[in-house]
């Protein structure tokens, strides 16, 4: 009973607010493409899982650091800008940063694919940023690691000064031939890891804050790097359905608004719906 009274009173209210709830909820969950984010640690595994991502599913992945260094590479106004504080050692405002990023995720490949932003929220004004450019994500997934697992992942990770090539040496060791010019970062250190992924979850709960809680999705990211993608795929799967099932309710109260349907019958009829579900 409690219940139904709820759903009732629900119903009431939107149905007074209806002309404008329906416009600004469908502005922020518009219909096409998967829109997702994924967040981890430094060593949590995203570039092997965007890797795949990309390939089965065509979704651009989206880096601050990539656009950054394309639009310094190309010499664009807005890289030529950035470039000016990276040559003083300084970080690059946010705003600009905003501006490259904003204009990349609303080209035409990126809302004919859909994408995965990668290290673009940061922090909690990144994540209002997106918010505020309509492009919340339907899908927040977190790929979650232990400390343990991230300092054996970089511990081992050396780089080759010549080629770039990146090897572990437990898992993928460098050829003999070149293994002894091989480097680790500095930032592969073990107090650098512990302090990479101190921060990394100190402003997590922050940089989620912003999105809707049903759009965030844990999974475990330790493991064959096989059985994570398995996981991953997993819930883009489940995001990909359940999109798919609100743009076709999205797209049939358009078209009962369209036609000039009364809100308040609309309401009615989905409380009714809501109660029989309720009820069991």
């Amino acid at each position: 009973m409690f219940r139904r009274v709820m759903i009732g009173g629900f119903g009431a209210a939107a149905a007074a607010a209806s002309a404008l709830t329906y416009n600004q909820s469908f502005a922020e969950s518009k219909k096409g493409p998967l829109k997702m984010g994924i967040f981890a640690p430094p060593g949590g595994g995203k570039g092997t899982v965007c890797k795949k991502l990309v390939e089965e599913y065509g979704f651009v992945q989206v880096s601050t650091g990539d656009l950054l260094r394309d639009h310094v590479k190309n010499q664009t106004e807005l890289g030529k800008k950035a470039k000016d504080y990276m040559n003083k050692g300084e970080l690059v405002p946010a705003d600009l940063i905003h501006t490259i990023v904003g204009d990349h995720l609303k080209s035409p490949e990126v809302r004919a694919k859909g994408f995965i932003l990668d290290g673009v929220c940061r922090s909690k004004a990144n994540s209002e940023f997106i918010v505020g450019e309509g492009l919340t994500p339907d899908l927040c997934l977190i790929l979650d690691v232990t400390e343990e697992c991230v300092q054996e992942r970089l511990g081992g990770r050396v780089i080759d000064p010549v080629t770039k090539d990146s090897y572990h040496l437990k898992f993928l060791p460098p050829p003999p031939e070149i293994a002894s010019r091989c480097k680790r970062r500095k930032d592969d250190y073990p107090e650098a890891i512990t302090k990479r992924f101190n921060l990394f979850h100190a402003k997590l709960k922050e940089v989620l804050s912003v999105f809707p809680e049903n759009s965030i999705r844990k999974v475990n990211g330790e493991g064959d790097h096989k059985d994570v993608y398995k996981r991953v795929q997993a819930e883009v799967n489940l995001a990909l359905e359940q999109k798919s099932g609100k743009d076709a309710a999205h797209a049939k109260l358009e078209e009962l608004f369209g036609r000039g349907a009364d809100p308040k019958r609309v309401i009615s009829a989905m409380n009714a719906i809501s109660w029989l579900i309720t009820r069991g």
